[in-house]
């Protein structure tokens, strides 16, 4: 009886020993972080309005943050600055409020195009998809022109024809186009989104910062998305190299914020003004991404974050 006791004794001073081991350390005071990533365990109570960091628990995680470094005010409903290769934000203001995002909605459908349809096929313009937002005309009826073009125009310019005409085609070829886009979402787990037309004009449509970033990440899969995106101004042309097109990029930011990978603007009444912005890590394989919604200085708001956590942050 006594050895049993013995041996039963033993075992259990080694499970304490284990546990000793291979506890996880809790830090002395909570780290911030973004409400939605917490873990009931966890027991932070986090406002939704505000932006945390993760708690790091190796010496080369990075980025590190300098809690010395005041955080900024942006008039934006709702921003964030979301770090790629930790997959960490850094900054966020309302990340899952359902806003319209107006022609940030094009990303979503360059992403549907890419997918469904080769770039050199080639479109005749219908008068269905002229002036579909009752202000401007981007392309002429019966003009032919590549599905690339149309996408450079779609992405450059924000042309809603161009927009317009590529669900239209699709629609042709069976593919219900914004079905797609919805189907798209769902698969990338965009749980609070929901969009009713190509370009973005439908203020009933939403979406929130927060779901843009898992789009943007998927979007990194197609180059020349963002490649297009790069670029400040180029002349694009129906096939038959009779009309010319001068696209001049939306993206103001271009050429003011240095490694920059790539942008979309937006802009309706309604949704006011919205701003994706990717920009590089040079050396660090690694991306920032910042959306902007809601806001009536959006240039402003995305340079503000962007250079807020290029001060507040240090990669090493």
């Amino acid at each position: 009886m006594q050895s049993k006791l013995y041996i039963l004794a033993v075992m259990l001073a080694g499970l304490v020993v284990v546990n000793v081991l291979f506890v996880v350390p809790v830090p002395s005071a909570p780290v911030p972080i973004l409400n939605n990533l917490l873990k009931p365990s966890q027991g932070l109570a986090v406002s939704a309005t505000q932006a945390y960091l993760l708690p790091i628990s190796e010496p080369s995680y990075f980025p590190i943050y300098d809690a010395k470094t005041e955080k900024p005010e942006i008039g934006a409903k709702a921003g964030l600055v979301y770090d790629t290769r930790s997959g960490r934000f850094l900054f966020a203001k309302n990340p899952k409020i359902k806003l319209p995002v107006a022609s940030l909605t094009k990303i979503l459908s360059a992403v549907v195009v890419l997918e469904n349809f080769d770039t050199k096929e080639a479109i005749v313009i219908p008068k269905e998809v002229l002036k579909v937002d009752d202000e401007k005309q981007s392309l002429y009826l019966g003009e032919e022109i590549t599905v690339q073009n149309l996408l450079k125009m779609m992405l450059i310019e924000s042309s809603n024809d161009a927009a317009y005409a590529l669900a239209y085609y699709a629609n042709g070829k069976g593919i219900n186009f914004v079905e797609k886009m919805n189907e798209k979402a769902r698969l990338l787990s965009m749980n609070d989104s929901n969009f009713l037309d190509p370009a973005g004009l439908n203020d009933d449509a939403y979406s929130t910062s927060e779901d843009l970033v898992k789009l943007i990440r998927y979007s990194f899969k197609y180059d020349l998305i963002w490649e297009i995106l790069t670029e400040k101004s180029i002349v694009v042309k129906s096939t038959d190299g009779k009309i010319e097109h001068k696209l001049e990029n939306t993206n103001q930011l271009l050429g003011v914020v240095p490694d920059i990978f790539g942008g979309k603007t937006g802009y309706t009444d309604s949704a006011l003004g919205g701003m994706i912005l990717v920009v590089d890590i040079p050396d660090k394989n690694d991306k920032l991404i910042s959306v902007v919604l809601g806001s009536r200085s959006r240039f402003d708001n995305t340079k503000k974050l962007i250079d807020w956590v290029k001060s507040a942050y240090r990669w090493d």
